[in-house]
């Protein structure tokens, strides 16, 4: 196995012991990147000097017994919405082609680097991180690494962010969701992804599509991972007022706290509509190892929810911001570009003040009528996506489909974790949801973990080569 191949979380162990250096992991990535890349389209900028010369500080100071952090030398992949200093936020699309450069770090990326992580690059995703194919006809669809001899989709809108670490290009990712961008990808690629809670994670340095629903989370191989990139990412920054009032937590200390006891339940399966018997199968899986692990299952308590309503509520929402935010530029801008993206956005311009307003209030209605289900119940299971990654010749831009079972979590003000939970008999990635309540992701994460320390879905890896096979555990 190559050393691109590890987890996160290996990767961070055997620098901080010393056993491997930040210049060969780096060096390692950036190898993979320049032969891969082109034909997986997961990054749209890579920074590999600076990066290099990044690798080198964290030597330095390994050699020097100065402070280390929990990501010293650990390469990351940034989605193309967050501001790195020194570049441009393009937001996938070519309409930002001239946007000048940022002059400061979102704070995300300033505690990534405080902590010691190598930014590697700016990774791909659907133009204005709008759409869950994961498509971008203006500057080209990522690949997913699962079938190399079929275009199938990685799933957006973070579609870079997956694509790069599915295939050993970077160590973990940071994308956002919005109505389902971090865990629609994972899913598709055979990755765990977090949807966080708003106010988790800073926006500040974000271009946002929708103010009321977008999140930064984090993606990666294991809940392990994910717990140790979002330690550094979390807390209280007095730029984003959001997050004043969410207090710092520890996800890594209570990681392997037990999760007996654990009350879960399944989202009515009469509302999920035709699914791969496939993802059926993933479900009932997943709900029969947290029963073995402790957890206590309320089939009583099956929660209804019109997952139809929840997409059309919240897309309400999303396509009036979207609007706010990028409209202008739109209209203004050269017909290049993904039509069936910016086609959303448009959308937003029929939305009325009226109809927007009512929007928010019905989700603050509903928010207060849906919560009460966690007053009997800790989680809520059901699929991340109803089918494996479609091959992208055969995908129609106005199927709802890849959001259907994500959109109401970040509607409700929920959080969520997709796990790899199997695969097809072509060796597809499949993937099963958990949610909790808002900020209960240190629950998520320590079911997560549990799960994957008595499975190995999260440790097959794609082949590069040809055709959709997986490699063993690693």
């Amino acid at each position: 196995m190559e050393l691109a191949d590890n987890s996160l979380t290996w990767i961070a162990k055997e620098i901080a012991v010393g056993r491997i250096s930040p210049s060969s992991v780096v060096n390692a990535y950036l190898r993979r990147i320049e032969k891969l890349n082109p034909e997986m389209g997961a990054y749209v900028e890579v920074f590999g000097e600076a990066a290099v010369r990044a690798a080198r500080v964290s030597e330095s100071k390994l050699r020097s017994g100065a402070p280390v952090g929990l990501l010293e030398g650990v390469p990351i992949a940034i989605k193309d919405l967050l501001d790195v200093e020194g570049t441009a936020t393009r937001c996938g699309s070519p309409m930002y082609g001239d946007r000048p450069v940022a002059l400061r770090n979102a704070t995300v990326i300033e505690r990534l680097q405080a902590a010691g992580a190598v930014i590697l690059g700016k990774a791909h995703l659907v133009e204005l991180a709008y759409g869950g194919w994961g498509t971008n006809d203006g500057l080209g669809t990522p690949k997913n690494p699962w079938d190399m001899r079929v275009h199938r989709v990685a799933g957006g809108s973070s579609s870079g962010c997956a694509v790069a670490v599915a295939c050993g290009l970077a160590a973990g990712a940071i994308g956002t969701d919005t109505g389902g961008s971090v865990r629609i990808p994972s899913a598709f690629c055979g990755l765990t992804g977090l949807k966080t809670t708003a106010g988790r994670v800073s926006r500040q340095g974000l271009s946002l599509l929708s103010g009321t629903l977008d999140t930064i989370g984090p993606m990666a191989r294991t809940a392990q991972d994910l717990a140790l990139l979002l330690q550094v990412m979390h807390g209280p920054d007095s730029a984003d007022l959001l997050t004043t009032h969410t207090p710092a937590e520890d996800f890594l200390g209570t990681l392997d706290d037990p999760i007996v006891g654990v009350r879960f339940a399944l989202i009515d399966p009469g509302s999920w509509g035709a699914i791969q018997p496939e993802v059926l199968n993933a479900v009932q899986h997943v709900c029969q190892v947290l029963s073995t692990l402790g957890c206590t299952r309320r089939d009583e308590l099956v929660v209804p929810l019109d997952l139809d309503a929840g997409q059309q509520a919240s897309g309400t929402i999303i396509a009036r911001e979207a609007f706010l935010h990028h409209g202008k530029t739109l209209m203004d801008a050269s017909a290049g570009g993904d039509q069936a993206a910016r086609a959303r956005v448009l959308r937003g311009q029929k939305i009325d003040k009226a109809q927007y307003v009512l929007a928010l209030h019905d989700r603050a209605r509903h928010i207060t009528q849906f919560l009460p289900n966690f007053e009997s119940l800790d989680i809520l299971v059901l699929p991340t996506v109803g089918i494996e990654a479609p091959p992208l010749a055969d995908i129609d831009e106005d199927d709802p489909a890849p959001s259907r079972f994500t959109r109401f979590v970040g509607y409700f003000g929920l959080c969520a974790i997709a796990l790899p939970a199997g695969h097809t008999a072509d060796g597809l990635p499949l993937s099963v949801q958990l949610v909790a309540g808002g900020l209960q992701e240190r629950l998520l994460l320590r079911l997560a973990a549990a799960f994957q320390a008595v499975t190995e879905h999260h440790n097959r890896r794609p082949s590069t080569d040809s055709g959709p096979t997986a490699s063993g555990p690693s």
